[in-house]
């Protein structure tokens, strides 16, 4: 599995291509602002068909280059019901920040819901919904490759914001401890701000979870 990180944007948050190989088939993962670029350029540099943009909330700084990428990638939006209303209101959500941003309405042609699979070439991603940072929130578990996709969910040393809209507090954890902690501790975690982790790590050093 080809694993590429782009961290950008005001919020320094990540976004992924992920493909099966070079000349495979890959999707992308999230489109922060000034993303799109040199996304689209890793996946030219590796032969890559993209599949699709995955957005795993809808948070401003994961979507702010969903247009772009859907445009000149020429692939569909997949998010999930429940996050229809944060794509809704992109341009909204950014004011509410204080970034007066034009972030483009994009509209996903699939809803993914708890237990939906897909397969990227030669891997198959099981999609988790983890509600707590945003009521659509999802997950993407590649078990063969041991690899978590967790957004905003869970991060390294720390865990996702409970004080936003229709946000969560006892959700989150609850999203954390039944779905993500039992995948294993040798699963990779690529989350939506800072460096991979562990699950392993995070279960024993994350101080948000060790009295849940």
């Amino acid at each position: 599995m080809i694993v590429a990180t782009f961290e950008s944007g005001p919020a320094a948050t990540n976004a992924y291509l992920v493909a099966d190989a070079r000349g495979g088939r890959g999707i992308f993962i999230d489109a922060p602002f000034d993303a799109a670029a040199p996304m689209l350029a890793r996946a030219r540099e590796l032969g890559v068909t993209p599949l699709a943009l995955v957005n795993t909330h809808g948070h401003w700084d994961h979507i702010a280059e969903n247009a772009r990428l859907m445009r000149e990638a020429a692939v569909p939006l997949w998010s999930h019901a429940d996050d229809d209303w944060l794509l809704a209101g992109a341009q909204t959500q950014a004011r509410l920040f204080g970034l007066p941003l034009d972030i483009p309405v994009t509209n996903p042609t699939r809803h993914l819901a708890e237990g939906d699979t897909f397969a990227v070439g030669s891997l198959s991603f099981q999609v988790l919904h983890l509600p707590g940072h945003s009521p659509g929130h999802i997950g993407l578990f590649e078990p063969s490759e041991r690899a978590l996709f967790s957004g905003d969910v869970l991060f390294a040393g720390s865990v996702g914001r409970a004080d936003l809209p229709r946000a969560n507090w006892q959700t989150l954890l609850s999203s954390i401890t039944s779905k993500i902690l039992p995948l294993g501790d040798d699963v990779t975690v690529y989350p939506g701000h800072g460096p991979r982790t562990t699950v392993g790590e995070e279960r024993k050093t994350n101080p948000f979870l060790q009295n849940p």
